[in-house]
């Protein structure tokens, strides 16, 4: 499986912005809209992580 990263919204940087980490254990669902999601866990700190992805993305990673 493919390294899947993602915003962490716990792991911010100097300026406070969220940063980039490795999501871990990802996921993929689809929404009643029909879009794709990739739910998991930030390695860095263990918060939740959520990310949007294609159609292609989501068939690459199940």
């Amino acid at each position: 499986m493919a390294e899947l990263k993602a915003l962490c919204m716990k792991c911010r940087d100097a300026n406070n912005k969220p940063t980039m980490q490795v999501m871990k254990d990802p996921k993929v669902e689809q929404n009643e809209k029909g879009r794709y999601q990739a739910r998991g866990i930030c390695a860095n700190c263990g918060g939740n992580m959520f990310k949007f992805l294609s159609k292609d993305d989501a068939e690459a990673l199940k």
